[in-house]
């Protein structure tokens, strides 16, 4: 094994193992959601700071393997997959952090995160979704990585519907903008964070098959298809 791949092979693993500190980072936020608890938030951006430090030092060695052997081929795309992953998966993390600074917007409004079925079920999709993106970094399967992006429309279209029923519903309520305001907020984290992980699919598709898929929609061929659905 040459001495680039033994390097690529140990910043897979470290990428692996940022992954699963995300993951849990994500998973923190929304418990702390559900049962109101704004010191646990806290305890959250503390995690962010290792996860963002872990970020630039993944980024550093790639820049590093780029200037010493300046690869081509498999080796490239695969520095390229991790520079980018290694990118959402910090954005994520972000995600979660903005998660759990709008836990005291709850308290102070009131709203119950049980309350709202709907945002529960987006919840639990977004989890679901990223433990496969987490899995799939393992596994670099393309085929797993295209089901992680038909399953990120049916995240979106949650949001939508989501954001357009809290709108309607809070609308006639003494202060009920505010309300409806940080519910789609928490939405709208939610909703970046599958569409951060149909990022990371593509980077996967990309490193297996080198098709840059991003803005591709094969129902779209047609002249007409610019009214087609996009993902993200």
């Amino acid at each position: 094994m040459s001495e680039l791949q033994k390097r690529l092979d140990k910043l897979i693993l470290r990428m692996d193992h940022m992954g699963l500190r995300v993951e849990q980072s994500v998973n923190d936020a929304l418990q702390a959601l559900r049962d109101n608890d704004v010191e646990a938030g806290h305890a959250i951006a503390l995690n962010d700071n290792i996860i963002d430090r872990e970020e630039v030092e993944i980024e550093q060695e790639c820049i590093r393997l780029l200037a010493l052997y300046q690869p081509a081929a498999i080796d490239l795309r695969t520095i390229c997959m991790i520079i980018k992953v290694n990118n959402d998966l910090e954005r994520i993390a972000d995600k979660a952090c903005s998660i759990a600074r709008r836990i005291k917007h709850f308290n102070v409004q009131n709203i119950h995160f049980n309350n709202y079925p709907e945002l529960v079920k987006m919840a639990d999709h977004v989890v679901d979704v990223l433990r496969k993106t987490i899995t799939m970094l393992r596994d670099a399967d393309p085929n797993f990585a295209r089901g992680i992006i038909e399953f990120d429309k049916h995240i979106d279209q949650c949001y939508k519907q989501f954001v357009r029923k809290i709108v309607e519903r809070e609308d006639q309520r003494i202060g009920g903008a505010e309300v409806a305001l940080t519910l789609s907020l928490m939405a709208r984290a939610l909703e970046r964070i599958g569409d951060l992980c149909t990022n990371i699919a593509e980077d996967i598709i990309f490193l297996k098959t080198g098709d840059i898929i991003r803005h591709y929609h094969p129902e779209n061929t047609s002249s007409e298809g610019s009214e087609g659905e996009m993902s993200d």
